[in-house]
């Protein structure tokens, strides 16, 4: 198959300042406007015009979730409704059917039922600092934090916790899973394998079952990275994107003219961000080299 034949370049008239993925649609937020894509017609279906800064985009049941810095609102395909507060530096992280906000004293759980989002919130205490990201796979949740520890909690614990059961979550009662003492810029799941990447230029692989690490140092910090095909995706502080396998090998990297603002990938696609308002998604059947994908973001 080639990505050449099977990518698509979404463009914009305004900078773009982030964007999300599901089943069928590509959600853009520029400075001005939101705009969503049918991404098997490739074209574009509503624009609506925003106001403020967009800091992040999720998918949740279905519905639109616009993150800024201070709130959380619901995009239902005409108007934007207003969920709740947030801090700037709270995290993000879609479990099931919820989306968690993770803050410094409590969790915001938000569910969206029929159209209508329901936010409850659930004491926190910890003594490691901010949560920086965090992710979720079938056996639970995983939360990193400022001081560099990544914990886990149970798939028991997690239903606990956005079914309204817990009225607190002790995170130093928690399983840590790592003590890495650098700051943790994303933890993604490859299958049975926690992928850690430190802005320190690192990138490990820890075995959730043996507990075993692997870990690279790379020649730049790390902004983001991301799952596609059962590889990591990194994009570095240079502009770089590298994709690695399991082993942390290398198998393709190149470096791009354009400034990237958001790697995201969705089954077998996968979507890369440019400020300069455009985004380039690759479609493949999991067999496409990594060069191709970068000779076509070129």
């Amino acid at each position: 198959m080639s990505v050449k034949r099977d990518s698509f370049t979404y463009r914009h008239a305004d900078s773009i300042q982030a964007f999300g993925l599901k089943a069928g649609t590509l959600l853009v937020a520029t400075r001005s406007k939101l705009v969503e894509w049918d991404r098997m017609r490739r074209r574009a279906i509503r624009e609506v015009s925003v106001r403020g800064e967009i800091t992040d985009v999720k998918c949740l049941n279905g519905y639109w979730i616009l993150l800024t810095k201070n709130s959380v609102e619901l995009f239902d395909g005409d108007t934007i409704e207003h969920i709740g507060p947030k801090r700037p530096l709270d995290a993000s992280i879609a479990y099931k059917d919820w989306l968690l906000i993770v803050g410094n004293e409590e969790i915001t759980v938000i569910s969206i039922r029929k159209g209508n989002a329901e936010a409850r919130k659930v004491r926190l205490t910890s003594n490691n600092g901010i949560c920086t990201c965090g992710a979720s796979s079938a056996e639970g949740l995983f939360l990193s934090f400022e001081n560099g520890k990544v914990f886990s909690i149970g798939e028991p614990e997690v239903m606990g916790i956005v079914l309204g059961k817990a009225d607190e979550v002790l995170v130093d009662e928690l399983p840590c899973l790592i003590f890495l003492k650098e700051a943790i810029v994303s933890i993604n799941v490859l299958e049975k394998d926690l992928v850690v990447s430190l802005f320190n230029k690192k990138v490990l692989v820890l075995s959730l079952e043996t507990r075993e690490v692997l870990f690279t140092e790379l020649l730049y910090n790390i902004k983001c990275s991301t799952i596609w095909n059962e590889m990591i995706v990194v994009n570095d502080c240079k502009n770089n994107i590298l994709f690695l396998d399991r082993r942390l090998v290398i198998s393709y990297s190149n470096c791009l003219k354009e400034e990237i603002c958001g790697v995201l990938a969705d089954g077998d696609g996968l979507a890369v961000g440019f400020t300069i308002g455009v985004v380039k998604e690759y479609v493949t059947d999991g067999k496409t080299r990594p060069g191709f994908v970068c000779e076509a973001m070129e």
